[in-house]
């Protein structure tokens, strides 16, 4: 079986989905870590334990995404949406700072800085979902 594994051309996109379950591990982490008033909107959204869930979850989902990409043809599908789906957590996540504080640096970390990542692993993601279609079409 071929390598189907392509780290070297998605380092961005590797690093995103393990930074993604990284937060999620260390939010779940007994010790309480959201307990400044910059988390107020995000905890009564959701108490600290949920978000570390959702983001170890989403990461993971996003790593498992990673891991099959190329094994089928409709696996880059799957990238794409593990991939915005990861993207929307952080902007939830900035759009919680933002309500406190939007000239916080947490606003610029979750929101720019981590988008304008996800931004470009959606768009390589976007990019072989086109060429697994096209790939499909004159297969079949």
């Amino acid at each position: 079986m071929p390598k189907v594994i392509h780290f070297k051309e998605r380092k961005i996109e590797w690093w995103f989905a393990s930074q993604t379950a990284g937060l999620g591990l260390f939010l779940m982490h007994p010790e309480s870590s959201m307990d400044s008033i910059a988390f107020e909107t995000l905890t009564r959204w959701m108490p600290e334990y949920d978000w570390g869930l959702l983001f170890m979850v989403t990461g993971a989902a996003h790593l498992t995404a990673l891991g099959i990409n190329g094994r089928r043809w409709w696996t880059p599908f799957v990238r794409v949406t593990a991939t915005v789906v990861n993207a929307l957590t952080y902007a939830a996540f900035m759009v919680g700072f933002s309500a406190i504080d939007p000239w916080t640096t947490a606003v610029w970390t979750y929101g720019p800085s981590i988008l304008s990542a996800a931004c470009i692993c959606i768009f390589g993601a976007a990019e072989d979902t086109v060429a697994a279609l096209k790939n499909r079409k004159h297969a079949g």
